[in-house]
């Protein structure tokens, strides 16, 4: 009985001894994690006193549609975009982005991009593994996962490309509206 008692009290200390050493670990870890500079972020501006709410306001970049079928050869690796729904219907009108990658991703400085020129630029928010947001194209309030674009006509048609660019401007998916 005595060997019991003191074989309890060494698995006991060996338990805590292990959750110390972990806590340590874990907050020496966060703690000399960099911290990466936050990009320039999408103004804001006030709807007309009847309407209440913010929408983003945002410029499309340099980006130019290459007619070349290069940008169709596009493997998404970190963010996809998975459906362009309610296309020509400014009320259900969405796109789906997927988070396909293994690590969290910021989407300050991405933007959506169609061939027409039309750009939404994602304000702060962060992406983790399976994750997904929603930009419906109408006015509404965002969340993390949904969001809204603003705009007061529908942007997407059948047939037209869907680009997704990262910070630098590159091509990370391609999506054909159905």
């Amino acid at each position: 009985m005595q060997n019991f008692r003191r074989i309890v009290y060494f698995l006991l200390l060996n338990v805590l001894v292990s959750a110390v050493t972990v806590w340590v670990v874990v907050t020496i870890i966060f703690r000399n994690q960099a911290v990466q500079p936050a990009a320039t972020l999408p103004a804001l501006a006030s709807l007309p006193e009847e309407q209440t709410g913010e929408i983003l306001v945002t410029e499309p970049s340099t980006f130019q549609d290459s007619s070349d079928n290069d940008v169709l050869d596009v493997i998404p690796d970190l963010l996809e975009i998975e459906s362009i729904l309610g296309s020509g219907e400014l009320e259900t009108e969405r796109v789906l982005i997927k988070h396909i990658g293994e690590t969290e991703v910021s989407l300050v400085g991405w933007q959506l991009q169609d061939e027409d020129g039309n750009a939404y630029s994602f304000p702060a928010l962060t992406m983790f593994q399976g994750g997904a947001v929603t930009l419906y194209t109408r006015r509404g309030t965002s969340t993390v996962v949904e969001l809204y674009w603003g705009q007061d006509q529908p942007v997407w048609q059948s047939g037209e490309r869907a680009y997704l660019l990262d910070p630098d401007a590159e091509i990370q998916a391609v999506y054909t509206v159905p």
